[in-house]
């Protein structure tokens, strides 16, 4: 049902059934008076409601207590135990971002962050970065949560867009009485990790209680965590590719050292030959068959290579501060006046490797070694074992004789990262109530204005052209210079590969990296709700609202980086704007109560109108039902279209350079060869390759990129031409509450959530090979195939890749929610609640008309894994002084694949994984009390297979990198 026909439902009763309504309305009116039902405002709507009436979507609310005594020192960490969150930007990922370093954000139904709307108060709240909408929950003053209501599905016909897979509004306290500190630290079995937060807060009340006054303070901090201090996680894994099943194998050694490794450049048919330069510079090596290749064998073991994972972080480093002060005043007994202003700053660090050049040569910073190198002629041992190993191979001493080097530039430091942001928001409006034609109206209206600003710095970045021209060094005049006579003028230092470079050398090479950026949110905005008149079941609530909001982002990147000349990506300047106008009705009908089979049965209904200057007018809107047949069973059911409007970076970014290393030439000889078995689709690539490289010869041509080879330079950026996306999403599920047995609560839900014209790019490799060579639309005439450049030799050189609404998303699960609740008297206080979902479907169909991939139960979903199952179980004992806590996080297995068989890969699954927490508070006073308790009692890990990540990508953010930790904290108030 459409919320037009609720309004003309509406409607008709004005017309036609006020006057009999009036004659009971004193009759109504008494016996809510005798119910002394408070009105409360629930996530999801603007109409106020009897505390305890029901929503036609599950609301999940997490108490500011609770968040205290989790032990978590970090919001995210505590919201992404919710079974409706999946993992997102975290603590535990955020090393592997150039720009998201120390955000924390929260990802419902894992159809990605920028679908999930978060709020604070009902308000919206800034954006974290520069990049996207999406809200850092590290700019929320945890301390001062007094709790967190969570809705799943669109509820953009009230809050606008964003709201696709629901809601997220964490609302802060507003009233204390006095001073309040609270400290918490602690750290992991291993001694490292260790966390901190400290806050203050102070609270009154003035001007005979018509005045409220508080004010406070919070700072915390997190250290990281090293793969390489993890038995269970160094050297890592991965999978032995030349078997089948594939198996998993210790992580093999790199050729890509931190002195150098030499891959030589020999005539086909040659067996491979390299050598490395031991890490103390005592010999150079010859490796091993495993380890000779460009790109190492599954087996390489070579005891004086390298593991890579010695440089990588199972968890970041994040510094925060957030300051908040609130105040309200009574202007009259109908008007209060309210100010709320917070501060944050957030200081990530982001733990990178150094800067690298790999042995099979391409990439970002290709270095080549040649034979007439002034450093091998030199009198050093390590010179004489160089050329040694260089004549072995045949080569001669030569420009034209040539190594592939693999190094990472370890001399020039951690290619770290300081992502700083500080944010204010202030809003800032009044709120209270009147009458109007004998109808009690609330409203409020508010002004809000929000800033952030900040800056990336990348450091140790080096000058691409400098290191090459450095280490490209030769013999003049009986001295090693470089061989490039304008780099020698500009001050080109040689750089020695063989026994180390001078630190002359080093520093003329190297650079840092710097991008600022500024957000702004101007936001004004009123809300009215009343209820229009009385039916026998109750009023008709009604609510209208009118906003108007302005977003701004400016991201502009130093000029030497802007322009490529720096191992950084080149993103250049991302700036835009755009503002909407937007008005909603929402109405609530109450159309039985206390009747036979008809407890209670009500229909309700929202509309939201809104005009873009980007994408111009969208509409969205919520129809629910709730039927109750009898007083201890209600079902809840609703239906609704919510849109997500294109962020600035989607919009405006600039186009920019990028690299993939994963994407296959389907013109190339072996691809061609493996689809020989399908005769049209071989003969539709191989017409169309032919269209596109001169001479072409499925049978011979030998592509530029691809396993092995180098990576494929890419050029992204934003399309202002960018349409909204939409959602339609319903859920219907049921609530349990029986009179016989005080303290149960049950419920269970059904919900759907299916995403149309969702904005991305195309991947890589459906882009090359689907869309237009096994196309049967000629590449001439082919959209997709203009995306693709090739030179003369058919080498490709650059691939368009621009954000499009080309994508579709469905997913679709079941929640269920159960609480049981009993004092013992004597024996204490117990409590056992358990939440779980199960996703029945996560689909993606990634171009219009391509194929579905469905990622259920994989860890291979586009924003996050997606296990089938998720559980949360909290049992807690309290008595007097005690409170005791267990609480259970569960995962179910996912696959390594969505697409390989299961006899591809041994192991195939990841096993179920189940974690444990226990917590403890001793109140001694109502001013004093300790907690302390251990997170992952019993020290799980992540699954040990290399597509979990290593410990160290998104993927297993999903699980706990930290091992067993351990806290203790006490609050004190007076």
């Amino acid at each position: 049902m459409r919320p037009a026909l609720v309004l003309g439902i509406a409607g008709l009763c004005l017309l036609y059934c006020d006057a009999p309504l009036r004659a009971q309305q004193s009759t109504a009116q008494s016996a809510n008076a005798a119910a002394d039902l408070e009105e409360v405002l629930i996530t999801g709507s603007r109409v106020k409601r009897p505390d305890g009436f029901d929503y036609p979507v599950p609301v999940a609310v997490v108490s500011g207590d609770a968040l205290t005594n989790s032990g978590y020192t970090q919001l995210g960490d505590a919201l992404n135990n919710l079974p409706q969150a999946l993992a997102s930007t975290g603590n535990q990922n955020t090393s592997a971002s150039l720009f998201n370093s120390g955000q924390q954000r929260i990802n419902l139904r894992g159809v990605g962050n920028s679908r999930t709307l978060v709020l604070v108060d009902g308000r919206r709240h800034l954006t974290g970065d520069f990049q996207t909408n999406a809200v850092d929950l590290n700019s929320i003053p945890s301390t001062m949560i007094e709790r967190i209501e969570a809705i799943s599905g669109g509820a953009s016909a009230v809050y606008g867009s964003e709201a696709i897979a629901g809601v997220v509004n964490i609302i802060l306290k507003k009233d204390l009485q006095g001073f309040v500190f609270d400290l918490q630290g602690g750290q992991t079995q291993e001694n490292d990790g260790e966390e901190w937060k400290g806050s203050v807060a102070y609270g009154t009340r003035f001007a005979d209680d018509r005045g409220s006054f508080l004010i406070g303070a919070e700072y915390g901090r997190i250290n990281p965590i090293w793969q390489v201090d993890r038995d269970w996680a160094f050297p890592g894994t991965r999978r032995n590719s030349t078997v089948s099943p594939q198996t998993v194998l210790p992580a093999s050694r790199s050729n890509t050292m931190p002195t150098a490794t030499f891959q030589f450049v020999l005539p086909m048919g040659v067996p491979a030959r390299s050598v490395s330069v031991a890490l103390d510079h005592s010999a150079i090596n010859l490796e091993s068959p495993a380890c000779a290749t460009a790109t190492v064998a599954p087996t390489c073991q070579d005891p004086w290579l390298f593991y890579t994972a010695t440089y990588n972080a199972l968890q970041g480093e994040t510094k925060r501060a957030t300051a908040r002060t609130y105040a309200d005043f009574k202007l009259t007994d109908n008007i209060k006046a309210f100010a709320d202003f917070t501060f944050a700053r957030v200081d990530g660090i982001g733990l990178f490797q150094p800067s690298f050049s790999s042995a099979a040569g391409g990439g970002t910073l290709p270095v080549d070694f040649h034979g007439d190198n002034g450093f091998m002629a030199g009198n050093t041992a390590l010179a004489e074992q160089m050329r040694q190993q260089w004549a072995a191979a045949g080569l001669a001493f030569t420009q034209g004789a040539i190594a592939r080097v693999g190094k990472f530039w370890e001399e020039f430091g951690r290619r770290d990262s300081e992502i700083l942001r500080q944010s204010y928001r202030l809003v800032s409006g009044i709120e209270g109530g009147f009458e109007l034609l004998g109808r009690s109206v609330t409203y409020d209206a508010y002004g809000q204005y929000s800033e952030l600003d900040g800056f990336a710095k990348a450091f140790n970045v080096p000058y691409i052209a400098r290191v090459q021209q450095a280490t490209d060094a030769v013999l003049l005049n009986g001295q090693v210079v470089c061989r490039d006579a304008a780099a020698r003028a500009a001050g080109c230092v040689p750089w020695d590969l063989i026994n180390g470079p001078s630190a002359e050398a080093v520093a003329w090479a190297n650079a840092d990296a710097r991008s600022n950026g500024v957000a702004r949110q101007q936001i004004v905005a009123t809300n009215f709700s009343t209820d229009l008149f009385q039916l026998p079941a109750g009023g008709l609530g009604f609510a209208v609202g009118a906003e108007y909001r302005k977003e701004q982002s400016d991201q502009i990147q130093d000029d030497v980086s802007a322009s490529g000349q720096l191992f950084y990506n080149a993103i250049g300047r991302t700036k835009g704007e755009y503002d909407i106008t937007e008005g909603y009705a929402e109405l609530v009908i109450p159309l039985l109560r206390d009747k036979l089979f008809a407890h209670r049965l009500s229909i309700e209904g929202a509309e939201r109108v809104g005009h873009y200057s980007t994408v111009g007018t969208v509409n969205q809107w919520r129809v629910g039902l709730q039927w109750a047949p009898i007083q201890d069973l209600s079902f809840r059911g609703s239906k609704s279209v919510a849109v997500r409007a294109p962020n600035i970076a989607e919009l405006f970014g600039p186009e920019g350079q990028n690299f993939t290393t994963a994407a296959t030439d389907p013109c190339d000889n072996a691809q061609v060869a493996a689809i020989a078995g399908d005769a049209a689709r071989r003969a539709t690539r191989v017409a169309n390759c032919a269209a596109a490289i001169p001479n072409y010869d499925p049978a011979t041509f030998v592509s530029n990129f691809g396993p092995g080879r180098p990576s494929l330079a890419l050029l992204e950026g934003g399309n202002p031409n960018l349409s909204e996306e939409s959602a339609k999403t319903w859920t219907v599920g049921l609530v349990f509450q029986p009179r016989f047995f005080t303290g149960l609560n049950a419920s269970i839900d059904y919900w759907d959530i299916d995403v149309d014209d969702a904005v991305s790019t195309i991947p890589i490799n459906t882009l090359i090979t689907n869309l237009c060579y096994d196309s049967p639309e000629a590449p001439s005439s082919n959209r997709f195939c203009d995306l693709i450049h090739r030179d003369g030799s058919g080498a490709v050189t650059l691939v368009e890749r621009t954000n499009q609404n080309v994508q579709s998303i469905q997913t679709s699960g079941i929640d269920l929610a159960l609480s049981i609740a009993h004092d013992f008297g004597r024996v204490g206080a117990f409590q056992f609640r358990a939440d779980g979902t199960k996703i029945v479907k996560w689909d993606l169909q990634g171009v219009p008309g391509g194929a579905t991939t469905h990622y259920v139960g994989t860890l291979t979903a586009p924003f996050t894994a997606t296990p089938k199952y998720k559980v949360g179980g909290t049992l807690a004992w309290s008595l007097r002084k005690v409170t005791a806590q267990w609480e259970s996080h569960y995962l179910s297995s996912m696959a390594v694949s969505e697409v390989d068989p299961v006899s591809s890969r041994a192991p195939f699954f990841t096993g179920n994984y189940w974690e444990h927490d226990l917590h403890a508070r001793y109140r001694f006073s109502d001013q004093l009390q300790l907690r302390l308790g251990v997170v992952n009692v019993t020290n799980e890990h992540p699954p040990l297979i290399p597509e979990v990540g290593n410990a160290t990508g998104t993927n297993t953010s999903a699980y706990d990198n930290r091992g067993r930790w351990y806290f203790v904290g006490g609050s004190y108030a007076f």
